[in-house]
């Protein structure tokens, strides 16, 4: 191979890779010219070594283009983001979200904060506060509904099915030799559940979500903890018409104290014969959700003389009676038709609440939001509670002052 081939198959390289005109691929080009015209006074190994440097040169260039016209290939959000970030306007505004400009003293005064950032009239965010990161949040109610044992699980669909064992026909008896058996019958029927969708929407500006991100975060948080709330109230007291769900208390039974009779009785009485109501329903009592001042009534109760009581049937902590959990929620009292309810529960693991669309945020644009600089921030849930007609005597509801004179011994 002649110095002349090196040059050649070196030049052919450059141009079979499809670079651009530009400074740097004509620099490289002159090197092959001077390559060239060096051929027959240089020493070959030399013009091979050179020509193996400008090789290298060619293959950096083809991993990394520099310079060239061409625009190397990107995605929708890095061509807009170069788009805006070589918009110097938009440069000034998107930082610190407003535009900058040098403070202008026209007389020789001490310059203090009084009579610069913070005087009559200035706009300037400056100042020697310090923002903490902290945001007061408006109290909401703690939802604790889905924590109390009830059945929680997923629904494919919108409508949950289940089979009611109906009409038993017939009695077993121990029978002699040869005697004819006794025969049994019970009827099945389908039984159904239409998943009902909560959904609520807010609206925040694009100029927002990008100065105040910890403040957007709070803003979902607001939304999803309000959906919560009004989805545990419809747990406990929907009545199931319209778009609403099965509650609780519409499936309970009224208390009856299961005929416990006693003088005197306690708050801790009423649980207590909760339960045994439940146990005589063939069921066994779980938890039971009641109002906090009712809990709190139980923990100071007293003896004439003053003393603390704790019935031997009451857990140390106070919270568990009988083996039946107490619950306190500011989702009680409630009231439905007329009636208020101080505690609602039993054998909790009979309700099913069954999702067919789990707590979802969504943001996007809707409407005229896009010309108006907003963003949609969407959230909804779905979700479907029964309690077959089996179980509903395992729950029980009540108020205190009626339960405690339905166990008053007379």
């Amino acid at each position: 191979m002649t110095t002349e081939d090196v040059i050649k198959a070196l030049e052919d390289k450059l141009e079979s890779k499809g670079f651009a005109k530009n400074d740097e691929v004509t620099a490289l080009k002159a090197e092959i010219e001077a390559l060239r015209n060096a051929g027959n006074s240089a020493d070959f190994e030399a013009v091979k070594a050179l020509a193996m440097k400008l090789e290298t040169e060619i293959e950096a260039l083809k991993e990394a283009p520099k310079n060239t016209d061409k625009v190397a290939p990107r995605n929708l959000a890095q061509a807009l983001k170069a788009a805006f970030t070589e918009n110097a306007h938009f440069n000034e505004v998107a930082n610190g979200g407003q535009q900058t400009a040098p403070i202008l003293v026209k007389s020789a005064v001490t310059i203090g904060l009084d009579n610069t950032v913070e005087a009559v009239g200035s706009e300037s965010q400056i100042s020697i506060t310090q923002n903490t990161g902290i945001i007061s949040a408006i109290r909401q109610r703690i939802t604790k509904y889905l924590g109390g044992g009830v059945s929680v699980g997923v629904l494919q669909g919108n409508k949950a099915m289940w089979i009611e064992e109906l009409d038993e026909q017939g009695t077993p008896i121990f029978i002699g030799e040869g005697d004819t058996k006794t025969q049994l019958s019970v009827r099945y029927e389908e039984r159904d559940a239409k998943a009902r969708k909560i959904g609520v929407h807010g609206k925040v500006t694009t100029e927002m979500m990008r100065n105040l991100p910890a403040l957007i975060n709070y803003i979902q948080n607001n939304l999803m903890r309000r959906v919560d709330i009004v989805t545990e109230t419809g747990l406990f007291s929907g009545l199931g018409t319209g778009n609403t769900l099965n509650g609780l208390i519409g499936y309970a039974t009224a208390f009856t104290g299961g005929g416990l009779l006693t003088t005197d009785p306690s708050y801790a009485d009423v649980f207590r014969a909760l339960a045994l109501q439940v146990v005589k329903a063939n069921g066994v009592a779980s938890a039971i959700y009641v109002t906090p001042d009712v809990l709190a009534a139980m923990d100071v109760e007293k003896t004439v003389d003053g003393f603390y009581l704790m019935p031997p049937f009451r857990a140390a902590n106070g919270n568990v009676v009988a083996g039946c959990r107490l619950i306190e929620t500011n989702a009680l009292p409630i009231t439905v038709s007329g009636t208020s309810y101080d505690f609602v529960g039993g054998d909790l693991s009979v309700v099913n609440v069954l999702f067919s669309d789990a707590m979802s945020v969504q943001i996007g644009t809707d409407g005229n939001d896009f010309i108006q600089n907003l963003k949609t921030i969407l959230v909804e849930q779905e979700l479907v509670q029964f309690v077959s007609a089996n179980d509903a005597p395992l729950l029980v509801k009540g108020n205190m002052a009626a339960a405690v004179a339905a166990i008053t011994q007379s």
